[in-house]
């Protein structure tokens, strides 16, 4: 305790200077008064002198001559009782101590009394030591009872009131003489009374002002140590608040502090890291060739400077976890510019990289999609000519006829060809789906079985009886569930079994790729040889394949399809177990059914149709069919001209019954400016949308811009009579076969 006030005082003296300047000058006024009180002091210095130090030490001896006593004898009467050996050990240890006082107080006595006060107390102290001495000897040899007779006998007992006697009339005889000789110092030192009473009020005056000082400078440095308490609190705060991990170390790469955000992912607690190394807590490596990582604290303490880590590190819990990390390290500096520690702060970054790679597949889906465009709308339109020209030479031969087989295999190969732009539209911008509500039940079963004719693999289904119908485009969804089937059978080139599987979903949003609402969930699980882990994050980027004669665009498309209709797509896979595709799409509102597409059938008709194209072949094909199914065609290359005579026709008396206008016409007006112009002329106007591709979501929502039916290219003639027949009487239609099953035998 006193140590550490003398380490209190000192860091207060450290501190307190004002308090020792103060201090000083009461030194300085301290030796000036010095030499007055010294005259007083050298006054009473002969009065000292006789009462002498050895009287001092006669008391003092005779108290310790009393202690030593009662301990020997407690010593001497606990061996007799107990036997032990440590009592005579310890009876041994105190008797020269004993006997050297009493051999003093014999040489310090001076007067006669004294003296013969001294003799009685030695002859006692001679006698009690003789009687011990033998008991002793009786505990050693094992006669306990004999030395306690001797030690509690009333001999002794009256050599030890002798004994003690005798101290004690040494003693008072002492006190008694030293007693006499103060009297007369006392009387000495009233002469010096004043004196002393003025020192001591100015030794007083000086000690409160030192106080008040001290004090004073107290109040301030607790003020400061409040302050300095209160900007650590907030700072412990903003550490435990703070969003990042945080991590400092000494010079020695020891922890010294970490934070909660650092403690949930490092996975080491507070007790457990403090005092640890860096490495030994903060375990990092790079992603890619799974070599540790250097610490960035090494860094720090190597340069001095400022440092971060690579892209591709990530820091591995004690659990085995792992996840994608940025970081900065940095050195601390004391006020002297010195290193005493460096500070580490990080983040999990892995769903800022999940991200950066959606959007990076987002940017490859945009770049496949602007040339798929191009190449889908310039091909659908020379297979619009070929599957006019062959739906139009159908119409010539006769069934029994073998050239009519011959055209049936061509129109079916058309419409494989159509399937194939289908996928390059799909990564097109604005392909929007035309979506209705279907039922999948049926649905699911027939595409499945349709993808699998001729394969050693079996479907097995497991459907939700009360499964919702969904809300989507067919044709499309037709190409998700036969790419993500065939690619399952790819995976299984031995035969196996595909488990299909459909179920009503509800998401809260909890996610970020899927938003609240209800769903239909269907999953594809193959029992192949699995994807590995390596490759998942890319199993849906365009021309990825891990197949020789795989194209790499199946899943692409699958992927690109599912998110234009608002769902979402995943899959899970273990090498040499299995693979599972698992579907969200979008369940349709209640109260709305799915309905059954009727076989289509060539109509004839009658009525003025004019048709805008830029495509002179189509146009020439397209003026044919219209012109075999009844109607009297007009021609124009674009919307400008399809203005102009649209309105001359409805000016001379004989208007237009229907306008079938293609939506891209490069460098000049497409459908959908020249329809909205054509509108203000003629509010009532019955108009057809007809393209191979759409930069605007036009096609899949061709009634909100205004447009009656919607045509894709390509077409032949009986989807051409079903549209038109549907429009000239009051309903809208929509006409994309890219799969029906009314269309896979047409006659």
């Amino acid at each position: 305790m006193l140590g550490n006030g003398k380490i209190s005082l000192n860091n207060v003296l450290k501190i307190l200077k004002d308090p020792l300047k103060l201090l000083s000058i009461g030194m300085v006024v301290g030796l000036a008064i010095i030499p007055v009180m010294g005259s007083v002091v050298w006054g009473m210095y002969g009065a000292l002198t006789r009462i002498g130090s050895h009287e001092l030490r006669l008391l003092e001896l005779s108290g310790t001559v009393s202690h030593l006593n009662e301990v020997l004898t407690m010593s001497a009467r606990m061996a007799a009782v107990t036997g032990e050996k440590e009592w005579e050990k310890r009876y041994k240890d105190i008797e020269p101590h004993l006997d050297n006082a009493i051999n003093e107080i014999a040489m310090l006595a001076r007067a006669e009394y004294e003296s013969n006060y001294a003799a009685q107390t030695k002859l006692a102290y001679a006698k009690l030591i003789e009687m011990e001495s033998v008991a002793f000897s009786l505990v050693r040899v094992g006669r306990d009872k004999e030395a306690s007779a001797i030690l509690f006998s009333n001999d002794y007992n009256q050599y030890k009131e002798l004994y003690s006697q005798s101290i004690r009339n040494m003693s008072a005889a002492v006190k008694s003489r030293i007693h006499a000789e103060l009297n007369v110092f006392r009387n000495r030192i009233s002469g010096t009374g004043l004196l002393g009473l003025m020192s001591l009020a100015l030794s007083a005056f000086a000690w409160i002002g030192v106080t008040y000082v001290v004090k004073t400078h107290l109040n301030y440095r607790k003020r400061a140590e409040n302050a300095l308490a209160h900007e650590k609190e907030l700072l412990l705060v903003t550490l435990r608040s703070i969003g990042e991990g945080v991590i400092a170390t000494d010079v020695f790469s020891r922890i010294t502090l970490i934070n909660p955000v650092a403690q949930e992912l490092t996975g080491w607690t507070e007790e457990r890291a403090l005092g640890r190394p860096i490495e030994e807590v903060f375990c990092i490596m790079d992603e890619k060739t799974r070599v540790r990582a250097e610490n960035p604290v090494e860094k720090v303490l190597k340069t001095g400077a400022v440092c971060g880590l690579a892209n591709h590190t990530i820091l591995v819990t004690p659990t085995g976890k792992e996840m994608n990390i940025a970081d900065c390290g940095a050195p601390i500096l004391n006020p002297k510019r010195e290193m005493v520690g460096v500070v580490l702060v990080f983040r999990d970054v892995t769903e800022e990289k999940h991200m950066l790679r959606e959007a990076a597949k987002a940017e490859k889906l945009e770049s496949v999609g602007l040339l798929a465009g191009g190449i889908a709308h310039d091909f659908n339109n020379i297979l619009a000519a070929i599957m006019g020209n062959i739906s139009l030479a159908k119409m010539h031969v006769k069934p029994h006829d073998s050239a009519f087989m011959r055209i049936a295999e061509a129109e079916k190969g058309i419409s494989r060809a159509k399937d194939l732009t289908q996928q390059l539209l799909t990564f097109a911008r604005g392909g929007a789906p035309v979506r209705k509500p279907a039922s999948m039940n049926q649905l699911l079963v027939e595409w499945c079985r349709f993808a699998l004719r001729g394969s050693q693999t079996s479907c097995e289904f497991r459907i939700q009886e009360d499964l919702w119908d969904a809300d989507v485009d067919e044709g499309q969804v037709s190409q998700v569930i036969h790419n993500l089937v065939v690619n399952a059978d790819q995976a299984m080139p031995d035969g196996g079994r595909i488990y299909i599987s459909a179920k009503n979903f509800v998401s809260n949003g909890g996610g970020p790729a899927i938003v609240s609402g209800k769903y239909i969930l269907i999953s594809i699980e193959d029992e192949g040889v699995g994807v590995q882990a390596e490759h998942l994050q890319k199993i849906f980027d365009p021309y990825f394949t891990t197949k020789e004669a795989g194209s790499g665009l199946g899943l692409a498309t699958s992927h690109a399809i599912v998110k234009k209709h608002g769902g979402h797509i995943t899959v899970r896979s273990q090498v040499k177990k299995g693979t599972t595709f698992d579907v969200f799409l979008p369940a349709a509102g209640p109260g709305i059914p799915a309905k059954t597409e009727a076989p289509i059938v060539t109509r004839l008709g009658q009525g003025r149709v004019l048709l805008m194209d830029d495509e002179q072949m189509v146009r020439d094909i397209a003026q044919e069919m219209l012109t075999i199914l009844g109607y009297r065609v007009s021609l124009t290359e674009d919307g400008s001209e399809a203005i102009d005579l649209y309105r001359q026709a409805k000016q001379s008396g004989e208007p237009f019954d229907v306008v079938i206008m293609d939506l891209t016409v490069p460098g000049r007006l497409g459908g959908k400016e020249a329809l909205m112009l054509l509108r203000e002329f003629d509010p009532d106007i019955k108009a057809i949308v007809s393209s191979g591709y759409s930069n605007d979501p036009i096609m899949g929502n061709f009634e909100k811009y205004g447009f009656c039916g919607v045509l894709s290219k390509p077409y032949n003639t009986k989807e051409m009579s079903e549209v038109l027949f549907e429009v000239m009487n009051g309903n809208s239609a929509v006409i994309d076969l890219t799969y029906r099953k009314a269309t896979a035998n047409l006659d």
